[in-house]
C-alpha cells in the first residue's frame, strides 16, 4: 500500500465512529443552516434575473451586463480560498454572521450603485460574502451530521431552489406593484438580521483540529474537485444558455423559450427534493451515478429537438439530474476529507466558482465563431469527463475499505 493509501485509509477510519449515527435529525442548528443558504441561493440570483433593468437604467452593452455573473463568480472564487484560514483566524460562528453582512452590504451597494463601476464592484463584494457564507454553511452541516452529511446538503440545497422560485415571484410581484426591483431585494435583508437576533447565542462551531484537519488534502479529494467542477460547468451552460439553445432549435419566441426553462428549474427542485430523501438510505456516489444517467438522457432527448415538449421533457429531465449533481458532488467531495470540512469546502466552493465563471463565457464565445448548438457540445464533454472523475473516486473509496456513507435509518427518522 502506497503511503498516499495509507494516509486516505487512516483518514477514512478516523470517520468510522460518524457511521454509527441513528439517525437524520433536523435541530436548530441544521435549520439555521437551511435558512441562511436559502437566503444566500436568493441574493445569488438576483443580479442575473435584474441584469435587464441594470442595462435599461445604465445603458450597459452586453458584454458589460455579462460582468455582473462574472463579478459574482470571482468573488466566490476568493472566498472559497480564503475561507478556511479566516475560519482559523476568527471562528466559524463569527465567520457565518460577518460574511452574511458582507453579503447583505454587498446587495446594498447594487441596490444603491448608479454607475457600472459601483454596481458591478458590489457584486464582487456579494461573491465574496457569499461565497464565504455558503463554505462555512456547508462545513457546519458536514461536520454537525458526519455520515448523514449528504441528506443535509441535499435538504438545504432544496432550500436553495425553493428561494429562486421565491424570488421569481418577488419579482414578479414588486413589478406588478410598481414598486421595483431593488425593494425585492433589499426586503430579503430582514432574514439575516432576524436570524442573528434570534440565534446569536447559538454555539456554531469546528471541531478541535486533528492531524487529518492539519494535513494537506488527499490526492483523490481533487479528482471529486474536478469532477464537481465539471458538473457544476454543465449546469451553468444549461443555466445561461438553454433557453437561448430552446429558442433557436424549436423556432419558438424568446418568451415561450423563457417559460419553457420552468420545466428544467422545476426539474431541479424536483431532483433534489427526491434526493434529499434517497440519501438517507443510499450511498451519494451511486446517487451522483444515477443523476449524471438521467442527465444524459435529459440532454439526449434535448439535443435534436423541434418542438416545443420535446423540449419540455428534455429540460424536465436535464433539470432533474443536473440539479442532483451539485448537492451529491459537494457530499462526495467533502466526505473525502474528513475533519477537514473547513479546508475541504472552501476549495469545493472555489472550483464551482471557477466554472461559474468560465462555462457561460466559453459557450458564449464559442456560439459567437459557431453556433450555439455547437457550443453547448461542451455539456456532454464535461458530463463525460465528470463520470470519469467519479469512476476513479470510487474506485478509490472500494480500495480504502470505504463502505457508504448512508446506512438504513430507522423508521423513527424525521
Amino acid at each position: 500500500m502506497s503511503i498516499g493509501q495509507g494516509r486516505f485509509v487512516a483518514e477514512r477510519e478516523a470517520e468510522q465512529p460518524e457511521r454509527r449515527v441513528p439517525s437524520f435529525s433536523r435541530d436548530r442548528l441544521t435549520w439555521v443552516g437551511y435558512v441562511m443558504l436559502a437566503w444566500f441561493a436568493y441574493v445569488q440570483a438576483a443580479p442575473g434575473l435584474v441584469i435587464v433593468h441594470l442595462r435599461d437604467e445604465l445603458h450597459q452593452n452586453y458584454s458589460t451586463g455579462g460582468l455582473y455573473v462574472g463579478a459574482f463568480a470571482a468573488g466566490t472564487l476568493v472566498a472559497g480560498l480564503l475561507s478556511a484560514r479566516l475560519e482559523r483566524r476568527v471562528g466559524r460562528g463569527s465567520l457565518l454572521w460577518s460574511s452574511a453582512a458582507l453579503m447583505g452590504a454587498g446587495a446594498i451597494g447594487l441596490t444603491a450603485g448608479r454607475t457600472s463601476a459601483t454596481t458591478v464592484g458590489s457584486v464582487l463584494v456579494t461573491g465574496i460574502g457569499g461565497g464565504l457564507l455558503l463554505a462555512t454553511i456547508q462545513a457546519t452541516l458536514s461536520d454537525h451530521h458526519g455520515g448523514r452529511r449528504a441528506v443535509a446538503l441535499a435538504e438545504a440545497n432544496v432550500a436553495a431552489s425553493i428561494a429562486y422560485l421565491v424570488l421569481i415571484g418577488v419579482l414578479s410581484l414588486t413589478a406588478a406593484l410598481h414598486a421595483g426591483w431593488r425593494i425585492a431585494l433589499l426586503a430579503s435583508l430582514v432574514i439575516p438580521a432576524v436570524m442573528w437576533s434570534s440565534n446569536r447565542r447559538l454555539a456554531i462551531d469546528a471541531p478541535p483540529p486533528s492531524g487529518a484537519a492539519r494535513g494537506r488534502l488527499p490526492a483523490v479529494f481533487w479528482i471529486a474537485a474536478a469532477m464537481l467542477f465539471c458538473t457544476t460547468a454543465a449546469e451553468w451552460c444549461v443555466n445561461g444558455w438553454g433557453a437561448t439553445f430552446v429558442e433557436e432549435t424549436t423556432r419558438v419566441s424568446t418568451d415561450t423559450a423563457v417559460t419553457l426553462m420552468a420545466g428544467y428549474f422545476g426539474g431541479v427542485l424536483a431532483g433534489r427534493t427526491l434526493t434529499s430523501r434517497l440519501a438517507r438510505r443510499h450511498d451519494p456516489a451511486k446517487l451522483l451515478a444515477l443523476a449524471l444517467a438521467v442527465s444524459a438522457v435529459g440532454l439526449a432527448i434535448l439535443w435534436p429537438s423541434t418542438r416545443p415538449t420535446q423540449a419540455l421533457v428534455g429540460l424536465s429531465l436535464l433539470g432533474i439530474g443536473l440539479g442532483t449533481l451539485f448537492p451529491m458532488g459537494m457530499a462526495v467531495t467533502i466526505a473525502l476529507a474528513p475533519g477537514q470540512a473547513a479546508l475541504a469546502s472552501g476549495r469545493a466552493v472555489a472550483a464551482s466558482a471557477f466554472a461559474i465563471l468560465l462555462a457561460p463565457l466559453t459557450v458564449g464565445a464559442v456560439a459567437d465563431a459557431t453556433s450555439i448548438r455547437s457550443a453547448l457540445g461542451i455539456v456532454p464533454v464535461v458530463l463525460v469527463l465528470a463520470a470519469g472523475g467519479l469512476t476513479i473516486v470510487s474506485r478509490a473509496r472500494r480500495r480504502a475499505g470505504d463502505a457508504p456513507q448512508a446506512a438504513v435509518a430507522p423508521s423513527g427518522s424525521r
